[in-house]
């Protein structure tokens, strides 16, 4: 498992995990990871979002840091979504599998 910062710009998006060609993004107001479709679609075809590989250490930091936090409002029809998902990743089984690839 790699994981990913992912930035629009300067602005720091998600914290993105890569697991056998399926790419998940954090959720700051689930707590967990996420099949993105969209996201995946950008990384290996897209590219309208950078992507800086991390370590499990930076991604945590990062997660404690609220990156990956949605507008509750703006976004209420996709995290209704992510809230009923139950294939969503917990974070920390996501870095500690990532903790082990690093090695």
């Amino acid at each position: 498992m790699k994981l990913y910062l992912v930035r629009e710009d300067e602005r720091e998006v998600w914290v993105a995990a890569l697991a056998h060609e399926r790419m998940y993004s954090y959720v700051a107001n689930t707590g967990m990871f996420h099949d993105n479709g969209a996201l995946r679609n950008d990384f290996y075809m897209e590219r309208d979002f950078t992507y800086e590989p991390i370590g499990a250490a930076e991604a945590r930091r990062l997660i404690e840091g609220g990156v990956g936090t949605l507008d509750e409002e703006e976004y209420a029809d996709v995290l209704d979504e992510w809230r009923s998902d139950t294939k969503g990743l917990a974070a920390a089984d996501v870095l500690s599998m990532a903790a082990g690839s690093d090695r």
